[in-house]
């Protein structure tokens, strides 16, 4: 087990490296003056669906949004608002997502059938592992704010797993958003 005096947790005396105000203003992410993206997720358009989702840091804006932060990161950075009563489609990701609820308390329903479940206050955090299905909801009577991480540096749109009824309702005729679904077979 590493401790304080490990070698690896040793400090050296050093100077920073150079940075412009300019450079510094393209990593600032200013919360009132960013504009919701509504594509972000098919089902945006579905009122049981229908949540609010801010991209604060995407690198090299691959989440598809007007993101002020584009640096090269590992990660992708946003803030979700979801009102009382609404779940995103029961989906999964090929790679971890990080959630904190930041006013409200959260139920993460996972699994295929999303017959697990637990309860996210919050500043609590959750990190849901890459491939398990997953949605959540609002506990709370008022919209909840939750931060979220897409622990990924690439699209974090791209190779996702849908639960077949979402997959028949919102993917299967090629639906994509801000184009209103296909006729149905």
């Amino acid at each position: 087990m590493d401790t304080p005096n490990d070698p690896k947790h040793q400090r050296r005396p050093g100077r920073s490296i150079p940075v412009t105000p300019a450079d510094m203003a393209d990593r600032v992410a200013h919360f009132e003056r960013l504009a919701p993206d509504p594509g972000a997720f098919p089902d945006l358009k579905d009122p049981a669906h229908a949540r609010t989702v801010w991209y604060l840091l995407s690198p090299g804006g691959l989440a598809g949004s007007p993101s002020p932060i584009r640096a090269p990161h590992g990660f992708h950075l946003a803030v979700m608002r979801m009102p009382r009563g609404v779940r995103p489609s029961t989906h999964a990701h090929p790679y971890n997502e990080v959630f904190m609820p930041l006013d409200g308390r959260l139920r993460f329903h996972y699994g295929d059938d999303a017959a697990h479940s637990v309860d996210v206050g919050r500043y609590g955090v959750i990190s849901v592992p890459a491939g398990v299905m997953r949605t959540f909801e609002n506990l709370d009577e008022h919209d909840a704010h939750v931060l979220v991480i897409f622990d990924t540096p690439g699209d974090p749109h791209t190779d996702m797993l849908i639960a077949p009824r979402d997959y028949d309702r919102f993917y299967k005729d090629g639906w994509v958003p801000g184009v209103e679904p296909g006729p149905r077979s």
